[in-house]
């Protein structure tokens, strides 16, 4: 169970560290500031990026839909975080944790395919990247990435799982300045700096808290030694 201690230094640490996340997503959200050159001058899959307007405009509705379905999915995903620590405690099994969670989260994607594109042909795979993409995304993204996530959850807790999430957004910066993409000064390179600094500043205060509990723990019996 995760505690708060206002009292102390590393509690302070903890909520600045979070406040200082927020801080990042809402730039990541709202400024975008002037584009990086990329490293690549070669996109790799030869798409068009839009990222000057040049794009087609999206209404009112679309915008309003697709935010409550982010905040919708992102809340979903901290709950199922948090619930898998006093989960893997009643059952400890973390293989039959991911099996069970890829079996349930392939029959929904089956359906929500069939409800979004009713086009058979488009489902065929050919030895191309989109095969590729599937098989990457089925090994590595979904499987042992949600194997490893339930093993940092017995080890560490859910929140330190939640907190080294921005370091996802590091490693897309990164690899789409090699791959040709656009990045921003803004959006990309100050958000992430943000967030960075966010999770540095909660894990270390997770670590010293860590420490403090440690140090309780060994006097203790020392303590009661002596009485």
């Amino acid at each position: 169970m995760e505690t708060l201690n206002l009292k102390r230094f590393h509690g302070i640490a903890k909520v600045c560290g979070i406040l200082f996340s927020l801080a990042g997503v809402i730039v990541l959200a709202f400024y975008q500031g002037p584009e990086m050159k990329s490293f690549n001058h070669h996109h790799l899959f030869h798409h068009v990026s839009n990222f000057h307007g040049g794009g087609t405009a999206h209404p009112r509705r679309t915008w309003i839909l697709g935010i409550f379905l982010t905040t919708l999915s992102t809340t979903s995903w901290a709950l199922w975080t948090v619930l898998q620590g006093p989960m893997l405690e009643a059952y400890p099994s973390k293989l039959l944790n991911t099996t069970l969670q890829m079996i349930f989260a392939t029959i929904q994607c089956f359906f929500i395919a069939l409800a979004a594109e009713r086009d058979f042909a488009k489902w065929r795979l050919g030895l191309d990247a989109r095969l590729i993409a599937v098989v990457y995304s089925g090994i590595l993204v979904s499987g042992v990435a949600y194997y490893m996530q339930v093993w940092v959850i017995d080890k560490s807790g859910p929140v330190f799982l939640a907190m080294t999430m921005p370091i996802t957004l590091l490693v897309t910066i990164i690899l789409s300045l090699f791959l040709g993409e656009a990045v921003t000064v803004g959006s990309s390179i100050l958000g992430g700096v943000i967030m960075v600094g966010g999770l540095y500043s909660v894990l270390w205060a997770k670590r010293s808290e860590h420490v403090d509990v440690r140090k309780q723990q060994m006097a203790a019996p020392a303590e009661a030694a002596e009485v």
